[in-house]
């Protein structure tokens, strides 16, 4: 080939190659690892959204890692997880200091409830007695605080266990080693089928967020996209999964992933989505509220605005795609 038809053709190559550039880069996920707390229906949409495709669509792909709250905490502030989902622990945290924001709610409102041994009929009956709770600075030990002091019972009269994650307390309870514990859908309705007594419902006592999107300062301004991304795709999921039109669809889905009849399943969805949130926000004076009750909780004087916990842009930018 001669040397000008050679350079020509090279030419062309180069051309055709930098022209597939984008749509090669746009394939590439980014792996992000996220803390969970469970797998209860709290939960679940981040599992749904990853079988669905939606976070691949939105090129993230994420590792989901289980441990207990407080330590996934200090390993987001360290950069040793890219995001947490628990925004209880998270807002303890940050009203200690610590540079993390809440990006996105998976619930607005907690569907947690106070589920005791069958031989426990009020919550009075708890005097005494030992409570599980996944740790006691996040919104699992906060909401039991809650609903204890409104049933008149202060510190020292019962005893708060940290159970660390939502499988310990279970097997907690089964083995009679606590007498009661806070669990959302579906656990709650497998252990009343079994005979435990529902005793109170976290919403009524206390508008705390249990389950969202949570990251650091310092990921929120170095790398935007990849926050942006995961809220994306978490929009997306939530969009498809209140949607009525899917009802059966994702019910089926709970039922498989907890592997649960269909009846139980239906039962917990329903409980679960009195909690959910339809757009990722949470109403501001909720969220004052709930401010006030970790003020309360955990003796902290400085005051807070739901500006010091939440960081919503990137979320309107979701929002207005």
């Amino acid at each position: 080939m001669p040397v000008r038809s050679f350079r020509v053709f090279v030419a062309v190559i180069a051309c055709a190659l930098v022209g597939l550039a984008p749509a090669f880069g746009a394939s590439i996920t980014t792996k992000v690892t996220i803390h969970v707390p469970s797998k209860s229906l709290s939960i679940m949409p981040y599992y749904f959204g990853k079988d669905k495709g939606f976070f691949t669509a939105e090129q993230i792909e994420p590792q989901l890692v289980m441990m207990a709250p407080p330590v996934a905490i200090a390993a987001l502030v360290a950069g040793e997880l890219d995001f947490s989902s628990t925004t209880g622990a998270a807002t303890s945290a940050i009203m200690r200091g610590l540079p993390l924001r809440r990006v996105f709610y998976v619930q607005q409102d907690p569907v947690h409830v106070l589920v005791a041994q069958p031989e426990i009929r009020t919550v009075e009956d708890l005097i005494g007695k030992t409570i599980g709770v996944t740790a006691l600075t996040d919104a699992v030990g906060m909401s039991a605080n809650v609903i204890l002091r409104a049933h008149g019972i202060e510190a020292g009269k019962v005893t708060l266990l940290a159970m660390q994650v939502t499988d310990n307390a279970i097997k907690a309870l089964t083995t009679k080693r606590v007498a009661a514990t806070l669990l959302a859908p579906p656990y709650v309705e497998e252990l009343e089928a079994k005979g435990y007594v529902k005793l109170a419902d976290a919403r009524t006592y206390a508008p705390l967020s249990f389950i969202g999107l949570v990251s650091s300062t310092e990921t929120i301004k170095k790398n935007p996209q990849k926050v942006y991304g995961m809220i994306a795709a978490l929009h997306r999921t939530m969009s498809y999964i209140v949607n009525p039109a899917n009802r059966n669809e994702v019910v089926q889905y709970v039922s498989t992933y907890h592997k649960i009849d269909l009846p139980l399943a239906e039962k917990a969805f329903t409980a679960q989505m009195l909690g959910y949130s339809k757009d990722g926000t949470k109403p501001r004076a909720a969220v004052e509220k709930e401010i006030e009750i970790y003020r309360e909780s955990l003796k902290i004087a400085k005051t807070f605005t739901p500006d010091d916990l939440e960081d919503m842009s990137l979320l309107r930018k979701v929002q207005g795609r």
